[in-house]
């Protein structure tokens, strides 16, 4: 696990994507929307699809989640699912890398 703290400044209202982000069942990522910031700033409660339905949501020391924070992202970086590709294929390299694994 990476032990640095991230430099990041943490924001209520906002989404963040880990260091070592984890792909989830339904294909979304371990992202976490910070819902609340303590007064003191010790203290934030986030929402993430790892949370279950029904449950509280969880509260983590701020340098906590700054370990595990790696950038934040927007909210269509947090909706979006695929995954963006590095450059744009053409139909035979798509086909040809199908049949290849590298």
């Amino acid at each position: 696990m990476d032990t640095t703290v991230s430099e990041l400044k943490l924001e209520a209202r906002k989404y963040y994507r880990a260091k070592k982000p984890r792909r989830m069942d339904d294909g979304g990522y371990n992202d976490r929307y910070i819902l609340y910031i303590s007064k003191d700033g010790r203290q934030v409660q986030y929402d993430s699809p790892t949370i279950n339905n029904g449950r509280n949501y969880p509260f983590t020391p701020t340098e906590k989640f700054l370990l595990w924070a790696g950038k934040e992202i927007t909210s269509e970086e947090y909706m979006n699912t695929s995954p963006t590709p590095s450059k744009k294929l053409t139909p035979e390299e798509t086909v040809l890398g199908m049949m290849k694994i590298e």
